[in-house]
Formats: structure tokens, sequence, C-alpha cells
């Protein structure tokens, strides 16, 4: 098999490795910048411009039992995005020796023209046939911290000195290959706990790709029903069980439900009176964005929920008293009017009325203490009342008032 070839399978292999664990990478690259450094050894490396590609013509030694300089290449050409993690570096070397007697004195990595401190000599002597040898791999980051800048610099590289038993050493050509992980691809990378898809806090997944800790707080589903979620630690964000805390509440209140086996004849009424002091502005903007949604709870377990969406069924009540809905199709889940009404002096108040088909079909009789609680997706204001003053609590029909 010819050299190039050999070593095109080697790379695929590489490739197709860190593609499995899902890192993205870039290379083989190779040098655009081959030089001798006399850090270690006396004798040069000749035919330099030979170690570039491969092309069964050689960058040759013949260190006389000792340490050669250190042939250094650079200059690689990397355009690895700005914001990747760098996972590994894989440095590939095509090399033979003239009778198998040559052997790695030193082989190191090259970071902004500095040589490294991390010794990457591979034990054993150089074949006599044109063999390629990875130094490092795709975890593997040479004992250095990296950046995307580091990789992309253009004094990034890698030296290699042999040695001998009188013998010439001769090298074809020197490839890198350097694998990455970025945060916000929707693939898993190396150094990444989780990936999805973007790099918004919040989520379970921060933005550096890393499980947030377990209890943190994370944006909910879009259900407020579900309350205020954390982190499990596995990336997942879970809901809290029973009507969240925190909502404000009213000296008056009621609930019926009716469910008829005829669904354009069920009917919901909720009303929060007395309410706790509530500002205009605190009711947010349903007119525009805001949207309402009602959540039903009987003890911790979540009965159903009915959303009101914003827009132009809502108007602002008086002179900024508060806000009204009317809709007599019903769009939103059923519910055909709505009221909030904003006061500072513990008398706010909400309503919500619902009828026929839209309205969810909930299982009666309900378990008790059943509770309501409107949310908007604003703020964190809510409103809350339970209802323990149960009137009827039949198959069909839930009546009751607060207090």
């Amino acid at each position: 098999m010819k050299s190039l070839a050999r070593a095109t399978l080697i790379a695929f292999a590489c490739a197709m490795l860190a593609s499995a664990a899902g890192a993205q990478s870039q290379g083989p690259n190779a040098p655009g910048t081959i030089a001798n450094d006399a850090t270690v050894g006396t004798l040069p490396w000749t035919l330099l411009a030979n170690a570039a590609v491969s092309d069964n013509m050689y960058t040759q030694v013949a260190p006389g039992g000792m340490p050669s300089q250190y042939l250094k290449v650079t200059n690689f050409g990397f355009a690895v995005p700005p914001a990747a993690v760098i996972d590994g570096i894989t440095v590939s070397v095509e090399r033979r020796s003239a009778a198998g007697l040559i052997s790695d004195f030193s082989a190191r990595i090259v970071k902004g023209g500095v040589i490294g401190a991390t010794e990457k000599a591979i034990a054993g002597t150089w074949a006599t046939t044109d063999t390629v040898v990875n130094y490092g791999g795709n975890t593997d980051l040479w004992g250095e911290s990296w950046t995307a800048a580091d990789i992309n610099s253009s004094a990034f590289g890698f030296v290699l000195s042999a040695t001998d038993n009188v013998d010439v050493a001769a090298v074809d050509a020197i490839s890198i290959t350097v694998t990455y992980s970025l945060c916000g691809d929707n693939q898993i990378g190396l150094s990444e706990d989780c990936d999805d898809g973007n790099t918004a806090n919040g989520d379970c997944c921060s933005s550096t790709c890393q499980f947030d800790a377990m209890g943190t707080a994370c944006l909910n589903d879009g259900n407020p029903c579900n309350g205020n979620e954390t982190c499990d630690g596995a990336g997942n964000c879970e809901s809290v069980v029973g009507p969240p805390p925190g909502c404000r509440t009213s000296a008056k209140g009621l609930l019926l439900y009716k469910d008829n086996l005829t669904n354009s004849k069920d009917k919901l009424v909720w009303k929060w009176i007395k309410g706790q002091a509530t500002s205009f502005a605190e009711l947010g903007v349903p007119t525009g964005t805001t949207v309402y949604t009602l959540c039903l709870y009987a003890g911790t377990a979540a009965l159903g929920d009915v959303t009101i969406a914003s827009g132009s069924n809502w108007a602002v009540l008086g002179a900024n008293k508060g806000y009204k809905y009317k809709d007599k199709t019903g769009s939103s889940d059923g519910v055909t009017k709505a009221i909030l009404k904003a006061n500072l002096s513990d008398k706010s108040k909400a309503l919500v009325k619902g009828k026929g088909e839209g309205l969810p079909d909930l299982t009666t009789p309900f378990a008790t203490p059943v509770t309501v609680q409107l949310h908007n997706s604003s703020n964190n204001v809510c409103f809350t009342n339970t209802l323990t003053n149960v009137k009827k609590n039949i198959v069909g029909q839930f009546k009751a008032k607060a207090p």
C-alpha cells in the first residue's frame, strides 16, 4: 500500500473515532513551516520541505549515536471556531529507519512557539518500512490547556528528535488532527456533559454544555402549572409536585366545574375575590404578549389547566384598573370571559369563565382539597385559593367555596 493511501486511511480512522464520540475535528493538516531547532542534539535534519507531504521523499538525519536536533513543524493553518473547547491533539508521523536502529529521543508539542514539557516519545525502534505512528490522541491535551487561538496560531506545532546506533532516520510526512467540542452544535463532545443545541443558561445544560447542579432553578417547559422547576443534576428540568408556593391569596373564592356527557354543556367558573394587593403593572400586558394559565390541583396532583391567549380579545378596564377578556367562541381552551382587577388595598379580583367543548375533561369527583392558581407568563405573580368549603363533589360536578 502506498504511503499516502496508508496515511489517509489512518487519518480517516481517527476522524471516525472522534465522530463516534460526538466531537468535531479538523485535520490532518500539514505544516507550513519546517525548521531545525537546536534545543536538543547537534546534527540537523536535511531536506526539510520533504516532511510536509507523503510522497516517498524524506527529511533525514543520521544522528551518529547522539540525539538529533529537533525537527520543528509549525504553521498548520487551523481555523478552529473561537468558542470551541479543545479535546485532543493527534500528531501523525510517517517515518522509517534504514536499518531499524532509530528510536525516538523526544517528541513534544509546541504551543505559542514554546516547546512543551510533556514527553511523548514512543519506546522501541522505528520500522524499516514507511509506518504512520500517532502521538497523543483525540482526548490527549499534552499536559497543556488550549484555546482555539492557540491551535490556530502559526506558532502551534510539534518537535521530534531521533537517536540511533549508527542509522539514518527518515520522515516522509507529519500532520496534526485537532479534536474539539463546540457547545451549542447539538452534539455531545468529549469535554461536554450535554449539548442541547444552544448556549443558553437556565435549561439544566449550561452555556458551556455542562450539567447544572441538582436543585438549580431552570426554565420550565412552558406550563406554569408545573411550578418552579429545578435541575436534577443530569440535564433534566424537574417539576415541583403540587401547587407552587408563593402565589397571592384571597379572602373569598369559588370554583364550579361541570362535565356533561354533552361536551357543549361543560362549564367552568373560578373566582378570586378580595385578593392581596396587586398593581396594574403586575398583571402583565395580556393585550400584548402576556399569556394566562389557570391550573387546578386535587391535593398535590394536577387536575388540568386552561390557557388564555394574549391579544385582541383582551381590553384595558377604565384608567388602568385591570383587564377584561371576552371571546364567545371559547377559542382559548373554552374560556369565554376573564377579568383581572388591580387594587392596592387587598381588594384585587380575578375571574375566569368557560364553557363548551374546549374545556378540559376532568375526572370527577375530585380528591380534596382542591386548589386553583392563575399564572401569567410575564412575571412570577400568581393568584391562588384553596376551596375547602365543598358544596358538591359528585360524578360530573364539583362546587366549592373559600372560605
